[in-house]
């Protein structure tokens, strides 16, 4: 419509421009013939008072100029002789009680001997000599007439104009509105297609036919429209569909949990949340491989299905039906909208034990799994997805310790295991007070002689009442409490004292100590471990600190400006657990590094998985290139260790060649040369 008019007001502004320029042209010819006219009559009439004007008869001359005036349709008319006296002088009613004054083209006229015109906008003024018969000079006569037929001919032109512009727009506008109209129709299918797709409508097909770019555009945005909608298909799959089972994923259970659960809470409704774990189903993994165990995940999610669809049907009404989720791994959870009691939840849960205990055929043999499941009831035990989840997940897990294959509900007893989390991290902080830590040191051994390279610091807590814990009991709660950088620090000055008094029974080994994320990011970091050297009086050489490849990355410009003023006193750096982050090749060159210690799931997995294998290989060389030394960690196997030896390995550490031990058994393991012995045999 917008485009119709714009092209209505283009072809009456076009009329109306082109009659205009017609119409000034007419105009001036028309002034200049009117002035023509006008200015030979007033010489004709002026050629009658050479007499009168040569003898002043000043009576005769005005009698003939009012005469004139009123014959010409004169505004103004007078006579001057060659004296310039006024003779006479006829002039309009509102312009006879000004003061005469002769008018400088009389003036002219009067001095050239020649008659002169100016001609205005409307008016014209002309002043022409008198002569008598024997060609003399007498006097001038002066007149200015108003060109009213020359007004009265532009408003007649005007308004001619006019009607034929809008004659013509009457007749072109519709003519124009369908031509526009055809035209721009395929233009309005797309914008209307492109409208559609703003709101996500894109299952529809734009049919233009005009054969030329418009269909080409048109065809381009069929393309597109397609590709847009099945990419979308597939990121809502992607994004809420788990892709082994083809059930509703962690995130597509989360968000209908949480719809569920809020409208329960609003209309008064009870609902539960179930939580499954299937029993013995590593060993499905481990006897049959990973893709056979996505096969019996398959079956596990159809079996829970009809299950739950049964139960659906069998309830009737026209209650939301249940929804089953995987969580990922061996985990399951079910949704009920609706549920009349509790003692229904344990009916559906005790129908989906029943079901998993039935046999499941794999490759021509018979499996049984069990299912341990945790039920957590809303809005009671929870109202959001992530309280009703991980009150499932606990009732879950006292299932499976009575033995699995069972139901339990959830109990706020069962929030007991948080407690003793938080006891752990209050007996923690005290372990750090009362010297409850000790370091444990694991050595490093030179692949090619077998000598102690080195040795690896390790925390342990002597607990008062449970005796020596691993790290991995402990350093994830020091890791959630805050007090790693604490335990870290007490470790480095711990490890450089010993380190120190080994240096004084002549074993002069470097010491490798790990630096936590909190620790190293922490303000004085660098003045920390110079102060813990120059404490010990150990040199800077036989301190190495080993950083985890994700800690590296994280930051790696302020890694470089954190880590190159220790290098440059002559301690080590080493990135640990390589390979199992995302190291970016451009930094890693520039990286103030000494080792990359391989990661023990590589080294361990390296005789069985070729692509482990590769990973190694691959981590060997590009240490090789950049002159860097290799640790690898876990070596457990004569095999191992000879497949990295073969392979340029430097330094080699693992239960093959020693369990971490205390310092004083360190000393003997070094003086008594068993890492020697290991190697040789």
């Amino acid at each position: 419509m917008k485009f119709t008019l714009l092209t209505g007001m283009l072809i009456f502004a076009t009329t109306l421009m082109l009659m205009t320029l017609e119409n000034i042209s007419a105009q001036r010819e028309t002034r200049n013939l009117l002035a023509e006219s006008s200015v030979a009559r007033l010489q004709a009439m002026a050629d009658r008072l050479a007499t009168p004007v040569s003898s002043s008869d000043v009576d005769y001359v005005q009698l003939y100029l009012t005469e004139m005036k009123a014959s010409l349709n004169l505004s103004e008319v007078y006579a001057i002789n060659n004296r310039r006296e006024l003779l006479g002088r006829a002039v309009d009613e509102d312009e006879a009680s000004e003061r005469f004054s002769t008018s400088d083209l009389a003036v002219m006229a009067l001095g050239a001997g020649d008659r002169r015109a100016a001609l205005g906008a409307t008016t014209l003024e002309v002043a022409v000599p008198v002569y008598t018969e024997t060609r003399r000079l007498v006097g001038v006569v002066f007149a200015r007439q108003e060109l009213v037929e020359l007004t009265r001919s532009r408003n007649a032109a005007i308004r001619r104009q006019t009607l034929i512009a809008l004659f013509a727009l009457g007749i072109f506008l519709p003519l124009a509105a369908l031509i526009v109209g055809r035209a721009l129709k395929p233009v309005q299918t797309l914008t209307d297609a492109a409208r559609l797709a703003s709101s996500k409508t894109l299952d529809m097909r734009i049919d233009v036919h005009t054969g030329d770019e418009l269909e080409v555009l048109a065809n381009a945005f069929n393309r597109m429209f397609a590709r847009l909608d099945g990419n979308l298909k597939r990121i809502h799959r992607l994004a809420y569909v788990d892709l082994v089972t083809e059930l509703p994923n962690r995130e597509r259970f989360r968000k209908e949990t949480e719809r569920v659960s809020r409208k329960a809470l609003e209309d008064g409704d009870t609902g539960a949340v179930l939580f499954l774990d299937l029993d013995r189903f590593k060993r499905v993994n481990d006897s049959l491989g990973i893709g056979e165990g996505d096969r019996m995940l398959e079956m596990v999610a159809r079996r829970l299905s009809e299950v739950t669809r049964g139960c659906d049907l069998a309830a009737g009404g026209d209650f939301e039906p249940s929804l089953v989720a995987r969580l990922g791994g061996d985990e399951f959870t079910v949704l009920l909208p609706s549920i009349e009691d509790p003692a229904h939840a344990a009916r559906i849960a005790n129908k989906l034990v029943d079901a998993i205990r039935l046999p499941f055929e794999i490759s021509g043999h018979q499996v049984f799994l069990g299912v341990s499941i945790g039920i957590a009831v809303f809005p009671q035990d929870g109202a959001d997805p992530e309280t009703l989840m991980r009150h499932a997940d606990l009732a879950m897990a006292h299932a499976k310790r009575d033995g699995g294959s069972s139901a339990r509900f959830f109990e706020p007893a069962m929030n007991q295991s948080a407690f003793e989390r938080l006891v752990l991290e209050n007996e923690l902080r005290d372990a750090v007070h009362q010297d409850q830590l000790v370091v444990f040191y694991q050595p490093k051994i030179n692949m090619v002689d077998g000598s102690v390279a080195g040795a690896e610091a390790l925390v342990r807590w002597q607990h008062p009442t449970a005796g020596l814990l691993s790290p991995g009991a402990f350093i994830e709660a020091a890791e959630e409490c805050g007090l790693i950088g604490e335990i870290g620090d007490w470790v480095l000055r711990a490890a450089c004292k010993e380190a120190a008094r080994w240096r004084t029974l002549g074993i002069e080994v470097p010491v490798a100590v790990n630096v936590s994320a909190m620790q190293f990011e922490r303000e004085g970091f660098s003045e920390s471990v110079l102060s813990a050297l120059a404490d010990a009086d150990l040199p800077p050489h036989l301190l190495e600190l080993e950083l985890t490849e994700s800690i590296a990355m994280e930051n790696p410009e302020r890694v470089i400006l954190q880590v190159q003023p220790l290098r440059d006193r002559g301690v080590n750096f080493a990135i640990d657990d390589f390979g199992t982050g995302h190291s970016s090749l451009s930094y890693l060159t520039r990286m103030p590094f000494d080792v990359f210690k391989i990661d023990q799931s590589f080294v361990r997995d390296m005789t069985t998985d070729p692509h482990a294998c590769i990973v190694v290989e691959t981590i060997l060389a590009m240490a090789k290139a950049l002159k860097l030394e290799t640790v690898a960690e876990g070596v457990e196997t004569r095999e191992q260790f000879e497949m990295l030896r073969a392979e340029g390995a430097t330094l080699a550490q693992g239960f093959l060649f020693a369990r971490p031990m205390p310092g004083s058994d360190f000393v003997d393991y070094t003086q008594g040369g068993s890492a020697k012995r290991a190697v040789a045999e």
